[in-house]
């Protein structure tokens, strides 16, 4: 890496990592009930009201704020992998049906077993997002170049279209006691997290992001169009595979634990693009802290804007996220 370019690398990232501090304080200590950052300081000495105060802080903000910027980090890299594999700016998890296949396995690991059986939700999420990039891939193996990129946007579509169908058959058909829940959940709901998802989700969103990260120059080449890979030596269909493969386990995984929460990567990788440029391995970190304060601050709002009531955090993204869906849409 040039020096230019790790200079701005860190520079940016230390911005965007000192925004992301401030919104999961803020996100800690903002909700229904007030956290007063002095009752932690006497919860050590025995306090009984400060010691509710950090039960609260660690029992209930703490879990679900990591959560929510774990999921913001993996969708967004996820964002930044689909954008520039495919060369389209509209491409994100959710419109290329990979976040569609992911849910339609989550839930039906939960109308089978249960929603506690998180290592089953989210093996099934994987092998439902897998399905669903392999019918993708399937629809489009006959296209070559441009048609190919586009086939496989419209194929996305397609997919997503048809999981969301059969997901919502199989609520409809099942008669779980847990409809309303599951329902919930499919809006983006993070009320259930715990140290358990924060595990799963950051071992596979951290390992996930550092494949790509440690191949970023290959994505800045495949962004570059396939004749252009193909003349600098690399194998297109097998770095565009190991790009979306990657990719859909991040996003398969993000569904299992926090349901579906749309418009995060494709809001946040365009954000940070127009921050600091396209190259990959700068793009990258940006968009992983990124999407992390994004997504965190998103349900922070999620818990509080219309209390007592708690939004979905789907609704907040969707209502920061279509508008922007609208301008790219124009524009491009």
């Amino acid at each position: 890496m040039h020096r230019s370019v790790l200079v701005k690398t860190i520079l940016v990232s230390a911005g965007l990592f000192t925004a992301l501090i401030v919104t999961v304080v803020i996100s800690l200590l903002i909700g229904t009930s007030t956290v007063d950052i002095k009752d932690l300081f006497f919860a050590a000495q025995g306090d009984e009201h400060s010691h509710k105060a950090w039960t609260i802080l660690t029992s209930y903000r703490l879990p679900r704020t990591v959560l929510a910027a774990l999921a913001g980090a993996g969708l967004a890299s996820a964002g930044v992998v689909f954008q520039g594999v495919l060369r389209n700016p509209l491409a994100d998890p959710y419109l290329i049906g990979i976040a569609g296949g992911g849910s339609l396995g989550a839930v039906t690991s939960i109308v089978l077993f249960g929603q506690g059986r998180i290592l089953s939700t989210s093996l099934f999420a994987f092998l439902g997002s897998l399905v669903a990039v392999g019918l993708v891939y399937g629809l489009a193996a006959a296209k070559r170049g441009a048609a190919y990129i586009n086939t496989i946007i419209l194929a996305g579509v397609i997919v997503g279209a048809l999981m969301n169908a059969l997901m919502l058959l199989l609520i409809s058909i099942s008669g779980s006691d847990e409809m309303q829940r599951i329902l919930f959940w499919l809006m983006g709901d993070f009320s259930l997290a715990d140290y358990q998802k924060i595990m799963i989700a950051g071992v596979v969103t951290g390992l996930g992001w550092l494949a790509i990260y440690l191949n970023a120059n290959r994505l800045n080449v495949l962004i570059s169009g396939d004749d252009t890979a193909h003349h600098l030596g690399l194998n297109v269909f097998r770095a565009r595979t190991f790009f979306i493969a990657t990719a859909a386990l991040i996003t398969g995984t993000i569904v299992s634990v926090s349901g579906t929460v749309g418009f995060v990567g494709l809001v946040v990788p365009h954000a940070m693009r127009l921050l600091i440029g396209s190259d990959s391995r700068v793009l990258l970190p940006a968009a992983f802290l990124g999407g992390a304060a994004f997504l965190a601050a998103s349900d922070c709002v999620a818990r509080v804007v219309a209390y007592p009531v708690e939004l979905p955090v789907g609704v907040i993204t969707a209502l920061t996220g279509a508008p922007f869906f609208l301008y790219l849409l124009v524009k491009k």
